[in-house]
């Protein structure tokens, strides 16, 4: 099979002629050792390259910023993004950083709130240059942000939780934005080139769901699966990144058109043998390799471990791509990520043979 034929035949729950692999590349050191390249910024044909050295079937490119977009510094390694959003850069924050500051505070500032414009030219030009490059097939997956994720950027998480109680109007509005300008950005992405489309949604922490299960179902799932849905009717599936412990809510997403859960956090209780078992012919499962211990930590026999038992758990039957529990990130040896990705393509190969 080629990468985007065995990629999609795992995320429709069939049995490829390997075990899929996947991750998100979010570390420096790990591209400059395999490509030879540090990128300053995430892009298209470092991310390709980078995946296809590690033997990936997909890759993620995100909607992006438009064409000679540049944040507004407020300090050194402040800035601020075209929402409103603060951020901090700091060394281990690449490519995500940390919010700080939030624009929308209560209802007199999101009267004044405007959204940036999803149609700007250039907002999906590294998808194009992914899409247009020597690519070996890869499985070019877009990238978009779920509602609770944009309201968390815009808000902050404690005006969430008081808006609940004090203005949950509020909370639906800015939920809204998001979709507004997610909807048009998905379309973008298909219409650039993506076969599918990530959803990056956190839902919950390391002990539980940020949410009571009937505020989740009453405030935060209508506009997730109003997104999905969307994505959906675009004739891509809807892949979902959402960490932490979201075992209370998996009943509910697994009435939607979601296609995989990813990562099954390890550290936050997320056992793989239970959602295969309960989940596995509704959604395709990728992740689970530890990537706050055993990738950071463990020895590559302990990473080769893991992922042994990870595939004789969630491969059978198909419906399983091997990835992190997280992200490949600072911290993690680049000594561990092909070992990792080395015994998925040696011992995922076998497999289903």
């Amino acid at each position: 099979m080629k990468r985007k034929e065995r990629f999609m035949a795992a995320l429709s729950l069939q049995e490829p002629d390997r075990v899929p692999m996947f991750d998100f590349l979010f570390q420096q050191p790990m591209y400059e050792a395999l490509i030879g390249r540090r990128p300053e910024a995430y892009n298209g044909r470092d991310a390709v390259e980078c995946a296809l050295a590690l033997d990936h079937d997909g890759v993620w490119l995100p909607f992006g910023n438009p064409s000679g977009y540049k944040p507004r510094f407020l300090a050194e390694n402040v800035y601020e993004d075209e929402w409103g959003t603060v951020y901090r850069k700091n060394d281990a924050s690449w490519p995500i950083d940390a919010p700080t500051d939030h624009p929308i505070k209560g209802s007199q500032e999101l009267m004044r709130y405007r959204p940036p414009d999803p149609t700007l030219p250039g907002r999906d030009s590294e998808i194009r240059a992914a899409v247009g490059m020597d690519n070996d097939d890869i499985t070019v997956l877009g990238g978009v942000t779920g509602p609770l994720t944009t309201t968390w950027m815009l808000m902050g998480y404690e005006n969430i939780c008081y808006a609940l109680y004090d203005d949950p109007a509020l909370i639906t509005q800015v939920l809204n934005i998001s979709n507004e300008y997610y909807k048009e950005a998905a379309r973008l992405c298909v219409e650039a080139g993506c076969i599918g489309m990530w959803v990056s949604e956190d839902l919950g922490d390391s002990t539980r769901g940020f949410f009571r299960l009937e505020q989740f179902r009453k405030y935060f799932l209508p506009p997730l699966v109003e997104l999905v849905e969307y994505i959906h009717s675009l004739n891509v599936p809807v892949l979902l990144h959402s960490c932490g412990h979201i075992a209370d809510y998996l009943d509910d997403l697994a009435q939607t058109k979601i296609a995989s859960v990813h990562p099954l956090q390890r550290t936050a209780g997320m056992d793989l043998c239970q959602v295969k078992e309960k989940y596995g012919r509704r959604f395709c499962i990728i992740g689970n390799i530890d990537s706050s211990r055993t990738l950071p930590y463990g020895t590559p026999a302990e990473v080769a471990a893991e992922v042994r038992e990870a595939i004789d758990i969630a491969a059978p039957g198909g419906g399983y791509i091997l990835a992190s529990d997280h992200s490949l990130h600072d911290g993690i040896s680049v000594e561990n990520i092909v070992e990792l990705f080395r015994v998925g393509r040696e011992y995922g190969g076998d497999f289903y043979k």
